[in-house]
């Protein structure tokens, strides 16, 4: 009898090893095989009992393992990565998700139930199926021979927003940040030249504030959907004399690390500044 498991764990802003996998017959990653479906409810139990928040099934993650599987069950060895292989992030960043952190599980065992004991009684592997940071799994398994091999894609799943959604996202918080502060609302221009600059990372702010006349401030960041604001634009949206701000918005989905995030340049006029340029 064979029991083997591997664990990888990812986020933007962090890489750390953790992985697991199992194998059952293939099939359509969208629909669940009952093994499939039995580890899937095994893996919500646990986090159940443990009061963590139930991971939602996904299609495209289960994609992303079902390919996985079956290379795991055509070297009848378990790795997160073969030769030729993209990375984990590269992985599910193709099948459309988007998603800001993922890990995976990779096991072999006879059944399912000795794969998730087994997933259960090692921490890496634990630590990937309680992890609260995570809302959404998907799961393959292929058979081969008397062998499962198993894998679990985990990953913190992002609501689809598309750039203006969350540039007015970003506005309304911005200004709701003015009003809290007894100030009226900026006036926001979308600007084609900055939204040039946020698609090709451009972190080089002071040659921007050269390329556009009048700007007082200048700000280049990234997030992974609307949230609260940075320091920094906290304190543009507290400054009196801001009266308007210009802003670039380019969503970066998948590239070489897998990971979504909006990239945003926002520049800020003062009033007279502004006037000025009228």
């Amino acid at each position: 009898m064979a029991l083997r498991f591997s664990r990888y764990n990812a986020s933007w802003m962090k890489l750390n090893i953790v992985a697991l996998v199992l194998i059952l017959c293939t099939m359509a990653a969208s629909a669940q095989s009952p093994m499939e479906k039995q580890l899937f409810d095994l893996v919500n139990r646990e986090r159940a009992k443990a009061g963590r928040s139930t991971l939602e099934w996904n299609d495209d993650l289960a994609k992303a393992a079902l390919k996985h599987s079956q290379l795991l069950a055509a070297h009848q060895e378990l790795s997160h990565q073969f030769a030729d292989e993209s990375s984990l992030q590269e992985r599910v960043g193709v099948t459309g998700a988007r998603f800001n952190s993922v890990a995976e599980n990779v096991a072999e065992a006879p059944d399912v139930l000795t794969a998730h004991n087994g997933l259960m009684h090692s921490p890496g592997h634990r630590e990937n199926i309680l992890n609260s940071d995570y809302n959404a799994i998907g799961i393959s398994i292929v058979q081969r021979g008397q062998e499962l091999y198993i894998t679990q894609d985990f990953a913190h799943v992002l609501a689809n927003y598309t750039e203006k959604q969350f540039q007015d996202a970003l506005v309304i918080s911005f200004n709701k940040t003015r009003r809290a502060n007894r100030l009226q609302p900026v006036d926001v221009v979308s600007d084609a030249r900055l939204r040039k600059a946020a698609c090709a990372h451009d972190m080089d702010t002071e040659k921007m504030i050269k390329g556009v006349s009048g700007v007082a401030r200048l700000l280049v960041f990234t997030m992974s959907g609307p949230g609260p604001l940075s320091d920094d634009m906290r304190k543009a949206a507290a400054d009196r004399t801001i009266q308007k701000m210009s802003i670039g918005v380019c969503l970066q989905t998948g590239g070489s690390n897998g990971f979504s995030k909006f990239w945003v340049v926002a520049a800020f006029y003062r009033a007279a500044e502004r006037d000025s340029n009228e």
